[in-house]
C-alpha cells in the first residue's frame, strides 16, 4: 500500500505543469508566480530591484495530493552599494525543497553572483552565474529501503534591465548529472528560459504589467506561461496567468506594505486546471513574501539610483 501511494505522489507530481515531460526527468518546479520568482532561474536578476532583499514561497497542492509541496527561500545583497562606481556586484543564495509526501524529498541550494553594469543612459546589462548541489533522498519504510545521493548543479545568464522592462535568458542545469537514491537514476535535465515583462502605466494610479516565461527542454518538452499584473497605486496587486495547454490561475497581493524604512510584499496564487488535463492535473496555491529592507533610504531603495547615476 506504501508503495502505491509513493508511486501515485510521484505519477502526479511530475505531471503537475509537464504535459509533454516524462516522470523522472529532473526540470525543477515552475511557480505559479514566475514573474516573482526570477532569482531561482536566472542569477543575473538578483539586485535588479533592490540592493537588500530576502524572499520565501511555497507552492502546494490540494485535495489528495496535499502533501507534495515545494518551499523556497532566498535572498541577496550588493557588496558595493554605498560606493560611487556605477557597476554592481551583487551575491545570493537560494534553498528549494520538493517535497512528496512523508517519502521523497528533493533539495537544492545555490551560490549566486551578478555583475551589473550600465551600458546605455537608461539600460543596465547583466551576467550571472550559481553554483550549488542537489539531493534527492528517499525515507526509508517498512517494505522499502530509503537512500540518498548528491549531485553538483551549475547556471548561467544574462539580463537587461530598464526602468519599466526587463529580459533574460538562461542555461540551467548544465551540468547535467546524473543521482542515483535508490535504484532508479534520475538525470538532473540541462533546459533553458527566457523571461520578459513590460510595464505600461495606464494612469498615474494604475499599471499593466504583461509578463512570459518560456522553458524549452528538448522538441518534446517546453512550456510557456503567461501573465498579466494590475498594480494599483504602486501597492495593490491583481493577476491571471494562463500556462499554455494546462491551466489558469488568479493572484492577489500588497506590493508595500510599510514597516519603518523597510517594505514587505506579498501575493497569494490559486491554480486550476482546464481541458484534457484537468484529470491529471492537480489544483495548487502559492503564497510568497518579500522583505525589502532599508527600501526608503537613498541608495538601498532599488536600482533606480543607479539608473539616475547613468543618466548624469
Amino acid at each position: 500500500m506504501r508503495i502505491y501511494i509513493v508511486v501515485s505522489v510521484v505519477f502526479f507530481s511530475n505531471c503537475i505543469y509537464s504535459a509533454h515531460a516524462q516522470s523522472g526527468a529532473g526540470l525543477p518546479v515552475q511557480f505559479i508566480q514566475f514573474f516573482k520568482t526570477n532569482a531561482l532561474i536566472n542569477a543575473a536578476s538578483i539586485g535588479k530591484d533592490s540592493a537588500i532583499e530576502l524572499s520565501t514561497g511555497n507552492q502546494s497542492l490540494t485535495g489528495a495530493f496535499s502533501g507534495v509541496r515545494t518551499f523556497y527561500a532566498y535572498g541577496h545583497a550588493q557588496l558595493n552599494a554605498r560606493k560611487k562606481n556605477k557597476s554592481r556586484h551583487v551575491i545570493g543564495l537560494t534553498f528549494i525543497n520538493d517535497k512528496e509526501g512523508s517519502f521523497i524529498n528533493r533539495n537544492r541550494a545555490t551560490l549566486q553572483y551578478a555583475f551589473h553594469l550600465p551600458i546605455s543612459r537608461k539600460s543596465i546589462l547583466s551576467a550571472g552565474a550559481s553554483a550549488g548541489f542537489i539531493n534527492y533522498s528517499y525515507k526509508a519504510s517498512n517494505i522499502s529501503a530509503g537512500g540518498s545521493a548528491y549531485a553538483p548543479n551549475a547556471d548561467i545568464g544574462l539580463w537587461l534591465h530598464r526602468a519599466r522592462f526587463n529580459i533574460g535568458i538562461s542555461g540551467n542545469q548544465l551540468l547535467a548529472s546524473k543521482l542515483t537514491p535508490i535504484d532508479e537514476t534520475y538525470t538532473i535535465e540541462r533546459h533553458y528560459n527566457l523571461t520578459a515583462d513590460k510595464t505600461v502605466a495606464l494612469g498615474p494610479y494604475l499599471s499593466l504589467t504583461p509578463a512570459f516565461i518560456f522553458r524549452w527542454f528538448d522538441k518534446d518538452y517546453y512550456n510557456a506561461d503567461l501573465a498579466l499584473i494590475i498594480v494599483i497605486q504602486d501597492n495593490v496587486t491583481a493577476a491571471v496567468g494562463y500556462k499554455y495547454n494546462k491551466g489558469l490561475s488568479v493572484s492577489g497581493g500588497l506590493e508595500d506594505i510599510k514597516l519603518s524604512q523597510h517594505v514587505l510584499k506579498m501575493m497569494f496564487s490559486y491554480y486550476f486546471p482546464v481541458g484534457e488535463v484537468s484529470n491529471y492535473n492537480p489544483q495548487a496555491y502559492e503564497l510568497s513574501l518579500r522583505f525589502v529592507p532599508n527600501a526608503h533610504r537613498g541608495r538601498y531603495k532599488n536600482n533606480s539610483a543607479l539608473e539616475e547615476e547613468v543618466e548624469e
